[in-house]
C-alpha cells in the first residue's frame, strides 16, 4: 500500500524566480554550491602560454614562433574568462556563508552545534576567499597580462612593443602567480595544522566512535589536498618567474599544471559539497522554557543515521514507489528545493511553471494532481532526479556532517582542556 504524501505541516515551500534567460532559480533557501569550475584547473596553464614569446625572445621573430604565439596568447586570454566566471560563482557562496555566519553569531541560544557550524563555516569561507576568489583574481589577471603580452610579441620588431611584451608576459604577468603561490602556501600550511588538531581530537572522543574512521578519512583527505595544493602553488609560482628568462622553467611548470588539474578534479568529486545553509540540527526552544544542553555529537550522529538510511532506501524507492512516496522522500530529505529547479528545467511546460508572474511559490502539492499522464511523468521525473542528483546530494550532506562532527569533537576537547587548566590554577 502506498504511503501518504507529507502532511501540511511538513510540506516544503520553495520560491523560484525566472531569470532573463527564462530559467528558474531558487531564491527562498540559500545553499552552498560545490560549483568549482573544471576550467580553473587550467589556470596555471596560462603561465605556459608565453612559451614561444620567452623562448624565442628575439628580433626578427621566427615564423614558427609567431604561430605558437598566436596559439598560446588566446589560450591564456580564454583562461582569464574562466577565472572571472569562477570568481563570480565563488562570490555568491561567500555572500551565503557570511549571511549564515551573521545569523549564527546572533543566535539567542547558541550551543556546541552552533559553534561547530561556525567553525566549519570559517574553513568554507577561507576556501572560497583564498583558494578560489584570490586565486581567480591573481591568476586571472596574470593570464590576461601573459596572453596580451604573448600576442604583442608577434609584432616584436617594434622596440616599444617588444619591451611592453617582455614586461607583460615576463616578470609582471608571472609575478601574480608567484604572489598567489606564496599566500596559498601559508593558508595551506594553516589548514594542514587545523585538520591535524581536529584529527587528534576525534581519536580521543568516544562519542563519535561509530563514525570515527569516516571522520578521520575525511580529515586526512583534506590534509593531503591542502598540502599538495600549497606546495604545488609555491613551486608553480617560482617556476613561472623562472620562465621569464630560462626555458627549463617550463619543464618544472608542466607537472605543476597536471597536479593542479588533478587537485581540481579531486576536490569536485571527493571533497566539495552542496549543502543547505540550515540543516536540521537546531533545537526549537519554547518561550517559557530554558534552552536545554544537548549532546552535539549525538545530534550529528542521529542526522547522519537518517541520511544513511535515506541513501540505503533510495534505490528501492526509485524502483517501486509511486509519485506520492517519491515526493514525500524528496521533501523529508530536504531535496525539494533542488527538485523544483530540476523539474522547471526538465519539464518547463508543467502547469506549475507557467503562470504570468516571474516569482513562484511552490509546494509539493502543486506538483500533484492532474491527469494520469501528468502523474506518470512526475513519477518519472522524481526517479530521474533521485537517481542522478538525489544520491549525490545525500553523499554531499554526509561529507559536511563528517567535518562538522570533527569540529564539534575539537570544540569539546578544547572546552575540557580549558576547564581542567582552570581547576588546576585554583
Amino acid at each position: 500500500m502506498e504511503s501518504p504524501a507529507p502532511s501540511a505541516a511538513s510540506a516544503s515551500v520553495v520560491t523560484l524566480r525566472k531569470s532573463r534567460r527564462g530559467r528558474y532559480r531558487c531564491v527562498s533557501h540559500a545553499s552552498l554550491k560545490n560549483n568549482l569550475l573544471a576550467g580553473v584547473g587550467y589556470l596555471e596553464l596560462a603561465n605556459a602560454g608565453d612559451f614561444a614569446a620567452n623562448v624565442w625572445n628575439e628580433i626578427p621573430v621566427p615564423r614558427h614562433a609567431m604561430i605558437l604565439m598566436a596559439i598560446g596568447g588566446p589560450i591564456a586570454l580564454s583562461v582569464s574568462l574562466v577565472a572571472a566566471r569562477d570568481y563570480y560563482l565563488s562570490w555568491q557562496n561567500v555572500k551565503i556563508l557570511l549571511s549564515e555566519r551573521k545569523a549564527l553569531n546572533v543566535s539567542p541560544c547558541p550551543d556546541k552545534t552552533t559553534e561547530g557550524v561556525l567553525g566549519v563555516n570559517f574553513r568554507e569561507l577561507g576556501t572560497e576567499l583564498i583558494d578560489r576568489m584570490f586565486m581567480d583574481l591573481l591568476l586571472g589577471i596574470g593570464a590576461l597580462l601573459v596572453g596580451t603580452g604573448t600576442i604583442m610579441a608577434i609584432w616584436g620588431a617594434n622596440r616599444r612593443v617588444f619591451e611592453a611584451s617582455n614586461l607583460m608576459s615576463g616578470f609582471i604577468g608571472n609575478g601574480f602567480a608567484a604572489f598567489f603561490g606564496l599566500v596559498n602556501a601559508v593558508w595551506s600550511a594553516y589548514l594542514v595544522y587545523r585538520f591535524q588538531v581536529r584529527y587528534s581530537a576525534c581519536l580521543a572522543n568516544p562519542a563519535i566512535a561509530p563514525i570515527r574512521m569516516r571522520v578521520l578519512q575525511r580529515y586526512r583527505r583534506l590534509q593531503w589536498h591542502s598540502a599538495i595544493n600549497g606546495f604545488n602553488g609555491l613551486v608553480a609560482g617560482m617556476a613561472s618567474m623562472v620562465t621569464a628568462r630560462m626555458w627549463w622553467g617550463y619543464v618544472v611548470l608542466i607537472p605543476c599544471v597536471m597536479a593542479m588539474i588533478a587537485g581540481n578534479l579531486f576536490w569536485r568529486r571527493k571533497l566539495g559539497y552542496n549543502r543547505p545553509i540550515k540543516l536540521d540540527l537546531c533545537h526549537d526552544v519554547l518561550e517559557d522554557e530554558k534552552p536545554q544542553e544537548h549532546d552535539a555529537c549525538c545530534d550529528i550522529l542521529d542526522t547522519m543515521t537518517s541520511t544513511t538510511v535515506a541513501q540505503h532506501t533510495l534505490p528501492g524507492i526509485v524502483r517501486t514507489a509511486g509519485v506520492n512516496v517519491l515526493l514525500a522522500f524528496i521533501v523529508l530529505n530536504q531535496l525539494f528545493e533542488s527538485f523544483c529547479v530540476w523539474v522547471s528545467r526538465e519539464w518547463p511546460d508543467h502547469r506549475a511553471f507557467n503562470p504570468p508572474e516571474k516569482t513562484l511559490h511552490i509546494s509539493h502539492y502543486d506538483l500533484l494532481g492532474g491527469p494520469g499522464e501528468d502523474q506518470a511523468r512526475m513519477a518519472a521525473e522524481c526517479r530521474r532526479f533521485l537517481s542522478k542528483v538525489g544520491s549525490t546530494l545525500l553523499e554531499h550532506r554526509q561529507r559536511y556532517l563528517l567535518e562538522l562532527a570533527g569540529e564539534v569533537a575539537w570544540k569539546e576537547q578544547t572546552e575540557r582542556n580549558t576547564n581542567a587548566n582552570s581547576n588546576d590554577s585554583l
